[in-house]
Order: C-alpha cells, then structure tokens, then sequence
C-alpha cells in the first residue's frame, strides 16, 4: 500500500498517479464521477464518516485521530480521507477554455477550476501553474476536478491546435467584455501579483479587461476569471439566470 501521507509531495503524485482527497464532500463527488478510488481511511467509532465511506464499496482502513492527521495534513482534519487515482488529461471540448497561465496559489487554481466547472468550460494549465490535483487544490475546487476537462498545456500554439483562440486577461487597456467578438475563446488568467508575461499578451489574438471605476488596481486571479468567465459565457448564451 502507498504512503498515503507521501501524497502531499507533487513527485509522488506525479510517480504514482494518486491524490487525497479528504472529507465526506470531495469522496462524494469522486464517486459520483466514478473515480478509481484505491483506499479510504476512516477513524474508529466516525459513524459519518464511515457512513460517506461505505458509498465508495471499499472496505475503509480504520486508523486513530493521530494517524488521520499525519496523512490528511492539515491541523483539523476531516475523515475520511480517500487515496484516488488521478484522471488521464482529457482534450478540451467546451465551447470556451479557462487557462491557468503560471497561478502559483493552490486557492486561486482551486477555486479556477470551480468557475470553469459550473460554466461548462474546461480547464488547462501551464506548468508553473500550481498542481490542479494536489490536495490543496482540490479542497479549494470542492471537487469540481472530477466534473470538468482538465489538461497541461505548453503554450499558445497548442490551445490553437485545439481549436481556441488564446484571449490575454490585462489589468487595463484590454477590450472591454462587454463587447468582446464571438469566437471560441481560451481566456488567459496569470499569476496575481506579476500577470501574464508581455510575450503571451502580445502573441494572443486579443487582450481582455475588467473595466473597474472603484479605482481598485487589479483582482484576486480566481475572482477575475470568476467575472469574465460569466460575460463571456452570457454573450455565448451559456449563463443561465442562476449562477
């Protein structure tokens, strides 16, 4: 059996192709979504946990609180705690793509994936960008990683292999949404503090900004890509009245 608590490391992630999940929330949307899950631990005498376990048909593996920590990672874990095999990449198919350009916050990639998730876009990432599968992550996607496309990209020449056209997000001086063309759009999100690279912004096809009169100098990247994501999905016609 794996180290589970070995998870928490991107090599032994990428070495075995297996995450965590933890909480009775993200191993639901796991089976939902028919992951391979390998193993669930579940703490002696966790009637709800052993209740969100038996879903999975796995016989859960009973450890104490000291041994749920140590493999969790976290000061106050949630049992159980699932070891899952991470999904093959899939090839973009929604009809727009949400792109993780270098977003090192494993917060902002989580919550990323969620708005890519609950617009019906899919979602890829370049390879500074924090892991999409990392415990972290998914505790910040709810688990929306099971319920979208998500794939690696090496840069704008394979998003226009896949049929989208790479839309640079800009703090100022970008078209405003509102008026942005219809086109099959791969919108990209950079790291908070720096943005996308001048190279990126000037090789895309078009440059997008969040017009922002309050005077504030820029957004929180997930928040960012929360509000364009929404226009450009309402003028696609895919934001229903709910959101």
């Amino acid at each position: 059996m794996v180290d589970a608590s070995r998870l928490h490391r991107a090599r032994e992630r990428r070495d075995t192709g297996l995450t965590l999940l933890e909480g009775p929330h993200l191993l639901a949307e796991a089976v939902k979504a028919k992951a391979d899950i390998r193993t669930v631990f579940v703490v002696a005498g966790d009637e709800a946990g052993e209740g969100a376990a038996s879903s999975t048909g796995i016989e859960p593996v009973i450890i104490d609180e000291r041994a749920l920590q140590r493999i969790s990672g976290t000061e106050t874990p949630r049992g159980p705690v699932a070891v899952v095999a991470i999904p093959p990449q899939q090839r973009p198919l929604s009809q727009h793509l949400l792109v993780s350009w270098g977003v090192s916050d494993p917060g902002n990639v989580g919550t990323m994936i969620r708005v890519a998730a609950a617009f019906g876009w899919d979602f890829s990432y370049t390879a500074e960008t924090a892991d999409p599968w990392s415990p972290k992550v998914l505790r910040a996607g709810a688990g929306s990683q099971f319920s979208v496309g998500i794939s690696e990209v090496a840069g704008l020449d394979e998003i226009r292999s896949v049929g989208y056209t790479p839309l640079a997000s800009v703090v100022s001086g970008g078209t405003d949404p509102e008026v942005l063309g219809a086109r099959r759009w791969a919108l990209l999100i950079g790291e908070e503090a720096s943005g996308l690279p001048a190279d990126v912004v000037e090789a895309s096809d078009d440059a997008i900004s969040i017009p922002m009169p309050g005077g504030i100098e820029s957004l929180n990247a997930a928040v960012a890509s929360g509000i364009l994501t929404y226009i450009i999905s309402k003028h696609s016609g895919e934001a229903g009245e709910q959101v």
